[in-house]
């Protein structure tokens, strides 16, 4: 990082790199009936279920980036920016194709290598600009380009309820947002801005007939449904994002030292669209995952040592899937279908500190709400990951 002026005015230029390479391995095979956890291979007692898949995955990836704060008056400034990737993944092993009858006998045992090689590097550009609306406030504004790399957990899944595109390949686009934040007299802290993402040929799932390439090399259709994963299309995203903090404590009692009051609001409303999509039934759908409200808000309150802190989250309800598709609660066969109900959520943390010592206990779901946040393929599932119930937790530290 270095400070330099630039027409008399100043100017600060930031660049790095950043160097990343590691050989990850992943084994699938028959694990143990028992209740307690165990990671063992248990393929003598199971001589029916090999070792189903065994996989070396090395990688690399460089980067270099770089920005720079141009000061063109004393109220406004700009940051043009850049970063350049390269990044190799790697697929090294075989995975097996194993078929069996309903006695549990294999009709099909076969070992499938399964060697992958991606090599790509990109250059993603950017630009953000702030002017300065006296000492307290500022006007803001952001676009740059994205990108979202396909990784190995995307590609290779060992699982029936769920089956990847051949063709699958990498996501970009691009993000803009547009904002106004400051503070009034030190007591109302704020942020609220306008943004908008754009992912083309985006990663996502939709619900579809299962497919196989037969021994004549024909793809044809097995009857069952499943979870398919792939490029989905293009989704475009957008809404308000805001965040309020007023302290109550220097509203109504600026006199109290040992006091602490505020109360805080963070409200994200956002819409989402599939605007084109080869796949039926996903054009005009919402894209998955992202609900239209997610609020949190809380009291942080305290006074000298003891301190406490309350907050409520609450998240509309959110599709799983791209073809959006509903909740058949008659069914209890097909759990990867469906959306996630609306759910909120209130959590409390107390702590007190005396000396070197400091007391913390909480109440995570305090009002013991039932709720779920995903649908799962395999295992424990296929079906809901039901969310913790009420929960109470304490701890004790002393510091040295």
């Amino acid at each position: 990082m270095t400070r330099y002026t630039l027409s008399g005015k100043n100017s600060v230029l930031l660049l790095g790199t950043k160097y990343y390479q590691t050989d990850n391995r992943q084994q699938q095979g028959p694990g143990s009936a028992a209740a307690d956890p165990d990671f063992e291979f248990y393929t003598e007692e199971y001589p029916n279920y090999e070792r189903q898949s065994a996989f070396e995955l090395p990688n690399a990836n460089l980067a270099v980036f770089g920005e720079n704060i141009i000061d063109l008056s004393p109220a406004f400034s700009i940051t043009p920016g850049f970063r350049w990737e390269y990044i190799k993944t790697r697929s090294e092993g075989a995975y097996r194709n194993i078929v069996l009858d309903l006695a549990g006998n294999p009709l099909l045992n076969e070992e499938v290598t399964d060697n992958r090689t991606f090599e790509r590097n990109f250059l993603l550009l950017g630009v953000g600009a702030a002017y300065k609306l006296g000492d307290s406030a500022e006007l803001y504004a952001n676009i740059s380009q994205n990108y979202r790399s396909v990784t190995f957990s995307d590609i290779r899944v060992v699982n029936p309820s769920y089956q990847v595109a051949e063709d699958i390949r990498d996501e970009d686009g691009f993000t803009a947002d547009l904002g106004f934040r400051g503070n009034y007299r030190s007591v109302l802290s704020f942020d609220l801005s306008v943004f908008s993402l754009l992912y083309d040929n985006r990663l996502g799932e939709i619900l579809k007939n299962e497919t196989r390439t037969n021994a004549n090399g024909e793809v044809v259709e097995t009857g069952r449904v499943v979870r398919f994963r792939g490029n989905i299309g293009t989704a475009f995203m957008y809404g308000l994002e805001s965040f309020l903090d007023w302290n109550l404590k220097k509203t109504f009692a600026p006199g109290a030292e040992r006091v602490r009051a505020n109360v805080y609001l963070n409200l994200a409303l956002t819409d989402s669209e599939y605007l084109d999509s080869e796949e039926t039934g996903v054009e005009g759908n919402r894209v998955e995952f992202i609900p239209r409200i997610n609020m949190k808000t809380g009291l942080q309150f305290g006074y000298g040592n003891f301190l406490g802190s309350l907050q409520y989250s609450y998240l509309s309800e959110q599709f799983t899937d791209a073809t959006n598709a509903p909740r058949d609660i008659n069914d209890n066969q097909r759990g990867i279908e469906g959306s996630i109900p609306a759910y909120d959520i209130m959590d409390l943390s107390l702590s007190y500190s005396y000396r070197k010592w400091k007391l913390e206990a909480g109440v995570n779901n305090l009002m013991g709400n039932t709720y779920f946040t995903r649908r799962a393929t395999g295992y424990p599932g296929p079906g809901i990951i039901p969310a913790e119930p009420r929960t109470f937790y304490t701890g004790i530290q002393f510091r040295l």
